[in-house]
């Protein structure tokens, strides 16, 4: 079965089994495995096994891994690398191993460096079983429908969807995590705040500040959303949450920020941040977010908003 990755991410209910990610969009990439891992094993331990396609021993790793058992683990996902423009013999014979594989197990192929079309012709006819999900960027009528399911119905007409678009445009990654708050946040009034021009601008004016480390001028706009609009928090916390995993990304070097939803344009922002934080620095941060976020819920006593600002100051 072939499909989009926005079709995909639709469906609430996966099979074990293969999939195979292509094309060369981060969000959609990521979005993708996220979505495979919380299908098949929600709220469960599995076993996470890492392979490449490349590995000279590459039979051997395969069946040492489908084989071997933890006790305390529900299931076993194995994520397929190939980091090649090209396919030959050779690799085509893996991944149909890989697909045709009886072990109850999920198996995840990302091969994004080799074109569409190359795929098609040389490697989709020959795949029997699995799910293939084309992780190119979408087009305008794919995100457009995208929008209209899963909005609220209130931010759904034509005028509106097209608006959303157009606040994103060159950013199909920072409109995927806006729509994750959707599922944070249950108050109307605040959907349609995420969704709005000044939310666009009023965020990347935070980040802004961070960089040229304006501490005071973000604690008046934590001072001002405390005052006026104090439901806001969960999204403050997500949105302080993501800046630190992307610090925390750049440090370590483990990846694209572009799929936490960062524009390109805002990347020197977070590398002068990056320059004032260590793990142990963004660890505290992340602690003091928990800790907003459970006094928001009232896990624990105190203001929510008091932990918020600490969070602030550590990005002195």
């Amino acid at each position: 079965m072939n499909t989009s990755c926005l079709d995909f991410l639709q469906k609430k209910e996966l099979d074990k089994g293969f999939y195979m990610l292509y094309g060369d969009e981060p969000a959609c990439i990521f979005k993708s495995k996220e979505h495979i891992i919380q299908c098949n094993f929600l709220n469960s331990e599995f076993t996470r096994i890492n392979l490449d396609l490349e590995d000279d021993d590459f039979i051997e790793i395969l069946n040492e891994a489908t084989m071997s058992q933890d006790m305390f683990a529900s299931g076993k996902i194995i994520f397929f690398k190939f980091s090649k423009n090209r396919l030959n013999k050779e690799i085509r014979e893996k991944i149909e191993l890989i697909s045709n594989h009886e072990a109850d197990i999920v198996s995840v192929l990302e091969i994004s460096e080799v074109k569409v079309s190359t795929l098609r012709k040389e490697l989709f006819s020959k795949l029997s079983r699995g799910m293939l999900i084309d992780c190119s960027e979408p087009s305008e009528k794919e995100i457009f429908n995208f929008l209209r399911l899963n909005l609220p119905d209130s931010l759904v007409s034509d005028e509106q969807i097209k608006l959303h678009q157009s606040l994103y445009e060159g950013n199909f990654s920072a409109l995927l995590n806006d729509m994750e708050l959707l599922k944070i946040v249950d108050d109307s009034k605040y959907i349609e705040s995420i969704f709005s021009e000044s939310s666009v601008k009023d965020n990347r004016k935070i980040i802004n500040y961070l960089a040229d480390n304006k501490i005071d001028s973000v604690i008046d706009v934590i001072n001002y959303y405390e005052k006026n609009e104090p439901g806001i928090i969960p999204l403050l916390v997500w949105l302080f949450n993501r800046d630190l995993q992307a610090v925390n990304m750049i440090l370590s070097r483990s990846g694209s920020v572009r799929k936490l939803g960062i524009w390109d344009s805002q990347l020197a922002s977070y590398n002068k941040i990056a320059k004032r934080f260590n793990k142990k620095k963004i660890e505290s941060a992340l602690s003091l977010l928990d800790e907003s976020d459970k006094k928001f819920k009232g896990f624990l006593k105190g203001s929510p908003w008091d932990s918020l600002r600490e969070v602030v100051f550590k990005f002195v």
